[in-house]
């Protein structure tokens, strides 16, 4: 990809600058590019000015109009689109809020990173009406995608991952590759928009339900570990081991109590465990 050199703060500056104090604050704060990276919601800032949260949401709608006609032909704003449209063909028209403004950060020359020029980002898509970016709840993170299409597509993606009985996901991206004609890079990169999807202690990837991805209880912790190491283990290297998988630190007595109720489990030598395939 062809590395497009953007100075953001530039067009940010020129967007706002010949907006009245008010709409120039309200903009500043909804979309945290201000003094500060937190964005106010539509109360916040309706309670501050004693205006309704409808007239705020009015305020920031004109305002954003306004910039638009403003700067919709402005350099920086070609090449701030350029890139954008660049950086999603690469990755298949979408991709994650987060990690689009840390490559867009490197590849734009911005020393800049984190939240603050996530937020300066958004800002602009928004009064550029483009990219779109869906999600931000629950269940999805803040994805950025080229057209809607893409986004559905991915949330498909992540409802296979969801509905798989086994927990296996090298051959989930087989199944997957073959079914969408993606690569399994393509279908990782779908995957992330998701926060079922996650990475266990271990680098094995899969749904958060997954045993491997989110050890739940002790017991969880133990089998990872017996079937991560392969081999027997004394009961207090297991301790030690469980212990380094999470916050919570448990007692070897704790473990060895775990390691005798559960038939999983099997004692192969004095206090030495394995799993009972």
């Amino acid at each position: 990809m062809v590395i497009e050199r953007v100075n953001i703060d530039e067009l940010i500056r020129e967007a706002l600058s010949e907006e009245d104090a008010r709409s120039r604050d309200i903009v500043a704060r909804r979309y945290g590019i201000g003094k500060s990276p937190d964005r106010k919601t539509l109360a916040a800032l309706g309670g501050e000015y004693g205006l309704t949260r409808e007239r705020i949401r009015q305020i920031e709608s004109s305002s954003l109009r306004s910039i638009r006609d403003k700067i919709k032909d402005h350099e920086e704003s070609i090449k701030f689109l350029r890139l954008l449209e660049r950086y999603l063909d690469d990755a298949d028209g979408i991709r994650r809020g987060d990690f689009l403004a840390n490559d867009i950060a490197i590849l734009s020359g911005s020393l800049e990173q984190g939240d603050s020029f996530y937020n300066k980002l958004h800002f602009l898509a928004s009064v550029m009406r483009w990219p779109h970016i869906s999600g931000g709840n629950e269940e999805w993170y803040l994805t950025w995608h080229s057209k809607p299409e893409y986004y559905k597509e991915a949330q498909k993606t992540v409802s296979y991952l969801l509905s798989v009985g086994e927990h296996d996901f090298e051959r989930f991206l087989k199944s997957v590759s073959k079914k969408l004609g993606k690569t399994e890079p393509q279908i990782v990169n779908h995957l992330t928009i998701s926060k079922r999807f996650g990475i266990g202690p271990y680098g094995d990837m899969g749904a958060d339900s997954w045993l491997h991805v989110n050890p739940k209880t002790v017991r969880d912790r133990v089998y990872l570990v017996l079937e991560k190491t392969d081999e027997p283990l004394h009961f207090r290297e297991i301790a030690r081991l469980v212990n380094e998988l999470s916050d919570k630190e448990r007692t070897p007595a704790t473990i060895h109590n775990e390691l005798i109720k559960e038939p999983k489990f099997v004692l192969v030598g004095r206090g030495t465990y394995t799993i009972n395939e």
